[in-house]
């Protein structure tokens, strides 16, 4: 939108030409709900703007449709919005990805102290207790057995998690 409005285009066209892109097409979904208010209802631009900012399905998407309306109705420049909001967005874009790294980090210490070296000091110590004599009754090819499966299991629970923390755009 900063792009084409850069160009010096009407408010309405850039709609009609990210409504007729197939590059976005969520956001062509919404924008195309605009059009049929301008071009259907009668509605102006800045109604149907703040219609659809009231039934947008993103925060993001909302917040964008207001601004827009309100940067439409008091005149300000349209080009240094879209500038500012995508200078915004970036940012916050950036910050989350960067939570989410300090938070893989953690999870990565975690998983190496729970997934690698917990099992490597617990065969230990079953082989020294069977070299003892107080063994638990597993032979070597068990314990092998009960280690890979348990380190199995518990790099999918790891996965599985971090695909849960994975922040969704």
């Amino acid at each position: 939108m900063s792009a084409i409005t850069g160009a010096g285009i009407e408010p309405t066209e850039i709609f009609r030409i990210i409504g007729l892109s197939k590059e976005y097409p969520f956001l062509r979904k919404e924008i195309r709900k605009v059009l049929n208010q301008i071009n259907l209802y009668g509605y102006d631009l800045t109604t149907a703007l703040n219609n659809a900012a009231k039934t947008a399905p993103s925060e993001k998407l909302a917040e964008l449709f207001s601004g827009l309306s309100v940067t439409i109705t008091s005149g300000a420049n349209l080009s240094e919005f879209f500038e500012k909001r995508a200078e915004s967005l970036l940012l916050a874009y950036r910050l989350e990805r960067e939570k989410y790294t300090h938070l893989v980090e953690t999870f990565l210490d975690i998983y190496i102290s729970i997934v690698i070296a917990a099992p490597m000091v617990f065969l230990l110590m079953m082989i020294m207790m069977a070299i003892s004599g107080i063994g638990m009754g597993f032979g070597p090819t068990q314990l092998s057995i009960i280690a890979v499966a348990t380190i199995a299991v518990l790099n999918v629970i790891f996965l599985v998690f971090l695909q849960l923390k994975q922040p969704a755009y």
